[in-house]
């Protein structure tokens, strides 16, 4: 049988990509530009075309299509036309889900680091996953993907509104904020409708957040709760910054079980941890081999990654894109460098999200002691009138807008002090490697 995927190089597609041509089927896609990913697939002896053509498609068998992937494309009018079954790439990844153990988070924040920690754990404690991760982690073989005999645990994203179709035997939930709701009729309640329908057909047990109100609305008897405070039955205390890392206790039901060494800052990565804690503690992991795992871990790829630093300049890359990761994120890198002043340069991602929330990101972004507000990214999203970066940027006193990537570099070589925070889910982050190359080249002490 010959799949065929459209949109291979997204970071969710090139995952099913990989998990396909492992299970001994023949592989091929296509994508609009070629990228790090593209090139990785090629190399593990996938076929790709850059550039959407009907002639791409040849003789397959099945269609996966990205959710970027529009109706008119000439791959889909094709594959229409001479009747080639499509799947979107949720619906394929729940078909794996639902014919294998499985374990399955989502949520609005965190999810991406949380299946990288339970990944981490997993494979430190012998057990074998295979991992769908929706960022680039280097504890996984394929950066994004693990082959493995063992459960398969897997980043389930709610963007798209497939969600209400998967069915998984653990499911996770890392909290519930209103986003990407042009999939839900601009409802949040069908949002929530649609995250409950998903919790409520696990087959094993739900572990959500049990300090997020929302999720506290869902009442189930195999719900169990992660947080911190004895509200939830796995719960952090005594949470300390130490600059480049945190400590915590871990609780379960009032009974101190031990503490752990994170090697990220802010409390959304205990969060983070305390619910892949949960999860490998209620799977029979021993508490020292997740102590000992913990150990080894570093951040996600656009998680909090330090690309430079020196004695007085820093460069941190990050991919929070909602006002709550923003802030956290802000407030992270004032734990981590206590002394310096937090320069946010901010890429707003959709014109939808900044349509709903140019108002919160404005307040958040005041948290920083300069901010740079660069062009938005609009993946592939058509314009709100009314709507643009420029507005938001007015309303934050401390702010410049800058929408040319040569601008706001040499903006920011203007400053001789600081910690340059990227934030957003875009392009930007070519902003931040650039700067960096162009810091390593100007100082001799680099990392």
């Amino acid at each position: 049988m010959k799949y065929f995927f459209s949109g291979i190089g997204g970071i969710g597609m090139s995952s099913l990509a990989l998990y396909t041509k492992y299970k001994g089927y023949d592989v091929a896609g296509s994508n609009n530009v070629e990228s790090e990913r593209t090139n990785y697939l090629k190399n593990k002896g996938i076929n790709i075309k850059i550039g959407h053509d009907k002639d791409n498609i040849n003789d397959s068998d099945l269609i996966i299509k990205s959710t970027a992937i529009r109706d008119d494309n000439p791959e889909i009018l094709y594959a229409k036309e001479y009747k080639i079954p499509i799947m979107n790439r949720m619906e394929y990844l729940n078909y794996i889900l639902k014919n294998s153990y499985s374990v399955g988070i989502t949520g609005t924040d965190g999810k991406t680091t949380t299946t990288a920690m339970i990944s981490h754990i997993l494979k430190k404690a012998k057990c074998d996953p295979t991992v769908f991760l929706g960022g680039i982690h280097d504890s996984l073989e394929d950066g994004n993907f693990r082959m493995g005999s063992g459960p398969i645990i897997s980043e389930v994203d709610e963007s798209d509104g497939f969600i209400k179709n998967t069915v998984s035997d653990v499911s996770i939930i890392t909290n519930l904020r209103p986003d990407h709701l042009e999939h839900y009729n601009n409802s949040f309640q069908n949002l929530i409708d649609s995250i409950y329908n998903y919790a409520s057909k696990a087959k094993d047990f739900v572990l959500l957040n049990g300090d997020d109100y929302i999720l506290n609305g869902f009442y189930d008897n195999i719900i169990i709760k992660f947080g911190s405070n004895s509200n939830s039955d796995y719960y952090f205390t005594n949470r300390t910054p130490h600059g480049y890392y945190q400590t915590f206790d871990v609780n379960y039901k009032d009974k101190l079980i031990g503490n752990i060494k994170l090697n990220l800052p802010g409390v959304h990565y205990a969060y983070d941890a305390i619910a892949a804690i949960a999860y490998a503690l209620e799977s029979g992991i021993s508490f020292e081999k997740i102590k000992h795992a913990f150990e080894s871990f570093n951040s996600v790829n656009r998680r909090f990654n330090v690309l430079f630093k020196n004695s007085h300049i820093f460069v941190v890359d990050d991919y929070a894109h909602t006002p709550e990761e923003v802030e956290l994120t802000i407030n992270a890198a004032k734990e981590y460098f206590p002394n310096y002043p937090i320069i946010a340069i901010f890429q707003p991602h959709r014109y939808t999200r900044l349509y709903r929330h140019y108002m919160q990101f404005s307040e958040v972004l005041k948290n920083a002691d300069k901010v740079f507000i660069y062009r938005l990214y609009s993946a592939f999203e058509e314009p709100i009138a009314g709507i643009d970066e420029l507005k938001m940027a007015n309303l934050i006193e401390n702010s410049e807008y800058i929408n040319s990537e040569n601008d706001m570099i040499d903006r920011a070589l203007e400053i001789n002090e600081g910690v340059f925070l990227f934030l957003g889910a875009g392009d930007i982050t070519n902003v931040a490697k650039k700067l960096s190359l162009i810091f390593e080249k100007k100082y001799e002490n680099i990392i």
